[in-house]
């Protein structure tokens, strides 16, 4: 079963990262396809009405990923917690991006790119824990009730 918003139960990590890269992928159609539309209105509140379109398409982008960052926790037996520390961490980056300094830049980068390796990498306990039952194998279809 698709849970891309749930916060419970757990998360393998093949399919982790074929659910985050199917959500980058929608979020950027969709605001690809919203700002071509930006081009097209004419009128101030239609380019306010498209500028929400694209902050809302983030803000689901976002939700959907930190949910099933969450469920990717539980796979391995960790608090999904620990999910907001992540998300500071993405909003130190991106101060460090704003303001300009590259060292900060690549500090950041380079933890976030370990912290989200660690996420990917680190096998799912094998036997059931407190989050649930061992998830399906990634082989296994996907059933959309």
């Amino acid at each position: 079963m698709l849970k891309t918003f749930s916060l419970r139960g757990r998360l393998g990590r093949l399919r982790y990262l074929l659910f985050n890269l199917a959500v980058v992928a929608i979020a950027a159609a969709a605001v690809f396809t919203l700002t071509r539309l930006l081009t097209l209105v004419g009128t101030r509140p239609a380019f306010s009405m498209v500028q929400g379109l694209v902050l809302l398409t983030y803000v689901l982008a976002i939700i959907a990923s930190l949910c099933l960052m969450v469920r990717r926790l539980h796979d391995f037996d960790q608090s999904g917690w620990w999910t907001p520390s992540v998300f500071v961490l993405h909003l130190v980056y991106s101060y460090y991006e704003a303001v300009g300094s590259l060292i900060g830049e690549i500090l950041m980068g380079s933890f976030l790119l370990a912290v989200h390796l660690a996420i990917i990498l680190t096998p799912g306990s094998k036997n059931p824990n407190r989050f649930g039952e061992v998830p399906g194998s990634a082989g296994a279809p996907v059933v959309i009730p």
